[in-house]
């Protein structure tokens, strides 16, 4: 019998047959992110609901040298959770136990496995809040979110989901449970392994339980387009808003393909009365009385400066929703309606309308004809580049076009001294572009630090980086 063989029928001694998915409907759902660069092929599919049978099927998997993928919502934009080789999947989704509120120390402790918009659910219905945010927020799961160190729209005011981690369960690649950090605040003894787990793609370890940081809800938020003549004005309105603003919150950028996408394909009303080259999707807290109408006041000063060419201020927490959703729905639309080739990058701030003029010439050279759709989180230098597939070539010359473009594309990004992966990961899609990024040096300190936590190599196996 086939190593395979034998721990799939351990599996299911351990976790119950109904917890043991083989068949191929299953294998497809769980085997795959949200990227279609690459065809899963897993083995079969495990999902444990407790520390105790994942540190099980860990140990299962290193004695009998099979690999696993662990998966979460399966939101993910890098091939981080795709098994393309016969692995195992590992699925946190039965592990969606909030355990613990704790007012005092405004914490929550729950399992890897609830999504994103409970945890903001259940932080609100204690009077807290969670502000970490991004449009999957629904599917995506903590577990998932933590080791890719997501970041979504605030990142501005609250940083990324690493700041919000007090402390994490994880079963690493060689069968050890640690608690890292439990619920301390303060705790200033060595290396901090918790921060080594954030953002390392479920290649060091498997998450299982998190600790998470909460702070206090805004009382109200107002939400803010403006459009802009071209991407030029982008970086003198952020300098504005930061100067003017007192709790600018998110600062999102779209270039007109995109917000077009959205208008078409959602039936959605454009709010302005003609096309802008460029918009910035602004919030801002009002946790002031006299917010909303300094807020006014702000952007009314902008357009007289003639920073911007025309704004809608949200009038009501529906209106603030509308606008949102112009953000929002820019990647679930097109996910939906288009092959695609997904890029997120990230440049310094101050480089960004340099950076988008070779992007686009860049762009134009590589796919001359091909559609591109740029938005992105410009107020931390993040930015999303889509490139739409026509129908007059295949799927298979598609991906290997992109895959060729893009190195046009990451040695601009290693020229303005940026990230080939800003929040999405690594993954498969840019584990060969790594070194755009990374020194070798790096990399290879990277590789001592997998085989520290999983000698065998058995988590999440050529994901990131190539083992030697």
């Amino acid at each position: 019998m086939s190593n395979i063989n034998i721990l799939h029928e351990r599996c299911k001694h351990i976790l119950g047959a109904e917890a043991v998915l083989s068949d191929e409907s299953s294998r497809q759902f769980y085997g795959r992110d949200w990227i279609k660069d690459f065809t899963p092929s897993p083995s079969f599919v495990v999902l444990p609901s407790t520390t105790a049978q994942v540190q099980q099927v860990v140990r299962l998997c290193n004695e009998l040298s099979v690999p696993l993928v662990p998966s979460g919502g399966r939101t993910g934009l890098s091939g981080g959770a795709t098994a393309t080789n016969g692995e195992v999947i590992l699925s946190l989704e039965r592990m969606r136990k909030i355990m613990e509120v704790n007012r005092i120390d405004r914490t929550l402790r729950c399992e890897a496995g609830v999504v994103l918009e409970k945890i903001q659910v259940e932080a609100l219905s204690h009077g807290l809040y969670f502000p970490v945010d991004f449009s999957t927020r629904g599917s995506s799961q903590i577990g998932g979110n933590l080791a890719t160190n997501a970041g979504g729209i605030r990142v501005i005011r609250y940083g990324n989901i690493r700041d919000w981690v007090v402390g994490l369960t994880v079963v690493a690649g060689n069968g050890e449970t640690f608690s890292l950090n439990g619920s301390l605040f303060k705790n200033n003894t060595g290396y901090d392994l918790r921060h080594l787990m954030v953002g390392s793609e479920g290649t060091l370890g498997i998450i299982t339980e998190v600790t998470l940081r909460l702070t206090t809800p805004p009382k109200d938020v107002a939400r803010v387009l403006c459009g802009l003549r071209s991407n030029d004005d982008v970086l003198p309105l952020l300098t504005f808003c930061r100067d003017s603003l007192r709790d600018l919150s998110a600062f999102e950028f779209m270039e007109r393909r995109a917000l077009q996408e959205v208008l078409q394909h959602r039936g959605l009303r454009d709010p302005f009365s003609q096309p802008y080259p460029a918009y910035i999707l602004a919030e801002v807290e009002l946790n002031h009385p006299a917010a909303p109408e300094s807020l006014v006041s702000v952007f009314g000063e902008a357009y007289e400066k003639n920073i911007i060419l025309d704004v809608v201020v949200s009038e009501s927490s529906a209106q603030a929703q509308e606008l949102m959703n112009l953000r929002d729905l820019i990647s679930e639309t097109l996910s939906s309606h288009y092959t695609l080739h997904k890029n997120d990058i990230s440049v310094p701030v101050p480089s960004i309308p340099a950076f988008l003029h070779e992007l686009h010439a860049t762009i134009n050279e590589a796919y001359p004809a091909l559609r591109a759709v740029v938005f992105g989180h410009v107020g931390d230098g993040n930015l999303h580049v889509n490139i739409l597939k026509t129908s007059n070539i295949s799927d298979g010359q598609f991906w290997s076009e992109c895959h060729e473009a893009d190195h046009k594309i990451f040695a601009l990004v290693e020229k303005h001294h940026g990230s080939v992966s800003a929040e999405h990961g690594v993954g498969l899609l840019k584990r060969d572009f790594l070194p755009y990024s990374r020194s070798e040096a790096e990399i290879e300190i990277m590789r001592g630090i997998k085989r520290a936590f999983d000698p065998r190599g058995i988590l999440n196996p050529r994901k990131i980086f190539v083992p030697k």
